[in-house]
């Protein structure tokens, strides 16, 4: 996935969910739609790492949850806000301006029943990606569930040919335009296992380059 693209994707914030529809080859909504339609229940309290638009956050809304979303982008948040307002669900959703790295200031431990983080591990440097994942564990109740979705280097030689033959160039690019890297989560499993949670179930996406983890924390 285009670092890059996405970058400039929330510097125009008003048509990101349409740019990174269109890089996840349209999955991404549905991926959003099938844990709001089957994950979400009615009250349960949410939290969304990396909100962006609020579009993720309507859907969980409309099924009676309580939604918390956290982002540290004014541009997508003023989208956000106004994406909610005319939903009418400024009730049911609270929006926090704050980067992950004050994850420990914000949430006292075992305040939400499910955490999402859509997309965003990825965006971090190893050892903020560590200090996401032990924030998460803190402040998700012990019979929550974590849900992570992200990209991932796939496992199977020919996926990961395909994988790396469009993903090197991207890669490149974005080095030259901003001196900044992102890289795949790697031994995704294993980390999140390290980090005292087990999968309860995994999906694959965009061949095997995009997964979702459904987790719950190992007590």
């Amino acid at each position: 996935m285009s670092y890059v693209y996405m970058k400039a994707l929330e510097k125009r914030a008003e048509k990101y969910d349409k740019g990174i529809n269109s890089i996840t080859l349209g999955r991404l909504p549905k991926i959003k739609n099938y844990i709001s339609s089957t994950l979400v229940h009615k009250n349960e309290k949410i939290l969304d790492i990396g909100m962006g638009t609020g579009t993720f956050a309507i859907l969980c809304a409309e099924k009676g949850a309580f939604f918390t979303g956290i982002d540290n982008s004014d541009k997508m948040l003023e989208v956000a806000r106004k994406n909610i307002e005319l939903e009418g669900l400024t009730e049911r959703i609270q929006i926090i301006k704050m980067p992950v790295i004050e994850l420990d200031k914000q949430f006292s431990d075992k305040s939400f029943d499910k955490i999402t983080a859509i997309l965003i591990l990825s965006e971090l440097y190893r050892a903020e990606q560590d200090f996401c994942l032990n924030q998460i564990y803190r402040i998700l109740n012990d019979d929550g569930e974590f849900i992570l979705v992200d990209e991932v280097k796939p496992k199977k030689i020919w996926k990961k040919i395909v994988y790396f033959v469009i993903r090197v160039p991207l890669v490149i690019i974005t080095y030259f335009k901003s001196q900044l890297t992102t890289q795949s989560l790697k031994n995704t499993e294993k980390r999140l296992e390290s980090h005292n949670f087990s999968l309860i179930e995994e999906k694959h996406y965009l061949l095997d380059s995009l997964k979702l983890f459904r987790l719950k924390k190992i007590t």
